[in-house]
């Protein structure tokens, strides 16, 4: 990937986990609503880490 798009995939991914947070703390504690949220947080936030490595 060139700067440009490994910068843009790191900006969507920042707003995504940042959205993903707040989507977290309004969602009600039922049907496992939180826990299906919270393993797309972690996802996004393994992918955010491995770009910023650049790995």
């Amino acid at each position: 990937m060139n700067d440009m798009a490994l910068k843009t995939a790191e900006k969507l991914l920042q707003k995504a986990l940042k959205e993903l947070d707040e989507a977290y703390l309004r969602l009600p504690d039922v049907d496992n609503g939180k826990a299906y949220l919270f393993r797309g947080k972690e996802r996004v936030r393994l992918a955010l880490e491995i770009l910023e490595k650049g790995v």
